[in-house]
């Protein structure tokens, strides 16, 4: 195989446009220590994607996906380094995508001109591993939740740390104050009053952690929690402009001297309340949309907004499936592509693809019977 990739969504949404792609998620909890029999069944699998391809894309060769795939079969050395409750296996016949689950479910196969990656987002959300930006008035840190560990991410030189590092050293004279900083560059404001340029700086400070922090999520692509006292989130929440920042989770609680273990206990409530009420949540914030004309109930009407970027979250039913797909090409065509694509499927990759986020809940939740709804940026 030409390349074999762990774990790395983001890789992956870049070559949405190279398949067609076949999807394999095999349920290994109760075969992790019987290599024989995950052969077998990995076997069983491959024949289920050779049967889909010739169904669904009769001129594609099956070849290479079949020597990419049937390479694994005997490979006891990537077995043994994927022993979690499921993998996911994704391959455009060229590249080869591995992702390790930790919630088991149902083996299933799916073909489809872009990859199918709904079972590794579901997984991720009930992980809910997510960033935290702990926010004081002149000083930020970055903390990061991954598979139930929680860990402070060390910053490089260049990010605004601080308010003194980001804006420099101030430096009076005319009828200007001149900020110096070799990292940022210059910064200006006028002579005011003393709270009033206190503010300002605050602003100056909170939009270049803004900025860095919108780089951050857009290469985790994970939710942002921000932490920080009442004041200093407006503040902060009136410049944001980060698609991951959450609206509805958030710790109202100075982060200032506060150990590491302190700060993983302050998330503890959020995450209760992202487990048992992420429907309501998502409920909540469709119907403020619908009140304002920015939300969509038709899948089919999604897809000229999913592919000009204008779809701020996705909201997917569990094992939805809708005939359809996505053109290639222009958003000005008219109709979408025919069977055999699930469209659902393919909304959730560009969407991703497009710095949106997607959130999947049980169908008997959704509030009008459909197998997804948008909330529109604009």
């Amino acid at each position: 195989m030409e390349t074999m990739v762990k774990n790395d969504l983001t890789q992956l949404m870049q070559q949405r446009d190279d398949g067609p792609f076949i999807a394999i998620y095999g349920n290994t909890a109760v075969v992790m220590n019987d290599l024989n029999r995950r052969r077998l069944q990995f076997k069983q699998l491959i024949n289920d994607a050779e049967t889909q391809m010739a169904h669904h894309f009769p001129k594609t060769d099956f070849a290479p996906y079949q020597q990419q795939l049937t390479q694994l079969i005997d490979d006891n050395a990537f077995w043994l380094q994927h022993t979690g409750p499921q993998t996911g296996i994704i391959t455009n016949g060229r590249d080869l995508h591995v992702f390790d689950l930790q919630y088991p479910t149902e083996n299933q196969v799916i073909v489809n001109s872009m990859p199918a990656i709904r079972p590794v987002l579901a997984d991720r959300q009930h992980q809910f591993d997510f960033d935290l930006l702990a926010l004081n008035e002149d000083s930020m840190a970055l903390y990061a939740q991954r598979d139930g560990r929680f860990i402070e991410i060390e910053l490089p030189a260049d990010a605004p740390r601080t308010l003194t590092e980001a804006l420099g050293t101030e430096k009076r004279g005319g009828d200007l104050n001149f900020n110096a900083s070799p990292v940022h560059g210059a910064n200006y404001h006028g002579h005011n009053a003393k709270a009033e340029e206190r503010d300002i700086d605050q602003r100056n400070y909170y939009q270049q952690v803004a900025t860095y922090v919108q780089a951050y999520s857009q290469r985790t692509q994970r939710p942002l929690i921000l932490m920080g006292l009442p004041h200093n989130q407006a503040v902060f929440r009136a410049i944001n402009k980060n698609p991951y920042l959450s609206q509805h989770l958030m710790i109202d609680k100075s982060p200032s001297n506060l150990t590491l273990g302190a700060m993983q206990t302050a998330t503890e409530p959020v995450q209760t309340k992202w487990h048992t009420q992420l429907a309501d949540i998502m409920m909540e914030r469709y119907d403020q949309a619908q009140s304002r004309q920015l939300a969509i109930d038709d899948p089919f009407d999604m897809i000229k907004p999913a592919l000009s970027g204008r779809i701020d979250t996705l909201i997917v039913a569990a094992d939805a499936n809708v005939a359809g797909g996505l053109p290639t090409t222009t958003v000005e065509q008219p109709d979408p592509v025919a069977a055999p694509d699930n469209l659902i499927d393919d909304l959730v990759d560009v969407v991703m693809a497009m710095n949106g986020q997607i959130r999947i809940i049980p169908a008997d939740r959704m509030p009008v019977e459909t197998a997804a709804l948008a909330i529109m940026r604009y």
